[in-house]
């Protein structure tokens, strides 16, 4: 049987212990660019500040349970203070060690602690301060930055990016990207595979909290890249675009 690309990529990527190449024990021992977290940010663009976090209040074995995915949404938009919540407890800053950024914590394992994936959000419903359009969630401050403002949003992923009917009443849609470089200069072609390891520990919060909040949730596999990497302006290789959930009530 011919070799499919995931194959070749499983064997390609596959690691084997050599002692003359492991890396040091030592973390102090290891490259700069090893040990420092990178964040992106959009510092010239409208910022839009998330409310105060609340605690959340529902049964970690009851939102297990009652997982799943949810294809029917009444079109309601979000309030900006569940976007909070579900934003910082899905994938939010928990706590840093010594205030170093470099030794933050996250609510999902990341292989290195290199944290290569990046969130936005399409807002195809708005409320509030949140106009339709696409906004960057900078984690560091917990915040939004807003892309573009756009009301034909809805119009231009369906059905062009995503061939679902629920993108007719879903009020938002979150991206998932991945910044591969973040991951891979540290362990090589293998730190691909670390990088969707941690999408789906994120995907995962993103259900669990969704359900906390009340709120229905949809992950998506079936979406046009390319479209979504020039709504976005990047470049599908350096940072690509690899889950996409649709959340609403």
């Amino acid at each position: 049987m011919p070799h499919s690309i995931f194959r070749i990529f499983h064997q390609q990527t596959k690691t084997k212990y050599q002692k003359e190449s492991a890396k040091p024990h030592d973390f102090k021992s290891w490259p700069k660019e090893w040990t420092t977290v990178y964040f992106k940010s959009y510092p010239r663009l409208p910022l839009i500040s998330l409310p105060e976090i609340k605690a959340l209040d529902f049964p970690l074995g009851k939102a297990l349970i009652l997982r799943r995915s949810e294809r029917e949404f009444s079109g309601e938009p979000l309030e900006l203070g569940e976007l909070s919540q579900l934003l910082f407890y899905a994938a939010g800053i928990t706590g840093k060690k010594e205030g170093d950024w470099n030794r933050s914590h996250r609510p999902y394992p990341s292989g290195g602690a290199r944290f290569p994936l990046e969130i936005y959000l399409f807002c195809l419903k708005g409320r509030e301060k949140l106009a339709e359009g696409i906004y960057h969630y900078n984690v560091k401050d917990h915040s939004l930055e807003q892309l573009i403002e756009n009301a034909k949003l809805r119009e231009e992923i369906y059905p062009e990016a995503v061939w679902q009917e629920m993108m007719l009443k879903v009020p938002l849609v979150l991206v998932i990207s991945a910044v591969f470089e973040r991951t891979t200069m540290k362990y090589k072609d293998r730190g691909g595979r670390y990088a969707l390891f941690e999408a789906g520990h994120l995907g995962q919060n993103i259900y669990l909290i969704s359900k906390a909040l009340g709120l229905q949730c949809c992950a998506i596999g079936g979406f046009d890249d390319d479209k979504f990497h020039r709504l976005l302006d990047i470049d599908g290789e350096e940072e690509a675009i690899i889950y996409v959930f649709a959340l609403g009530q």
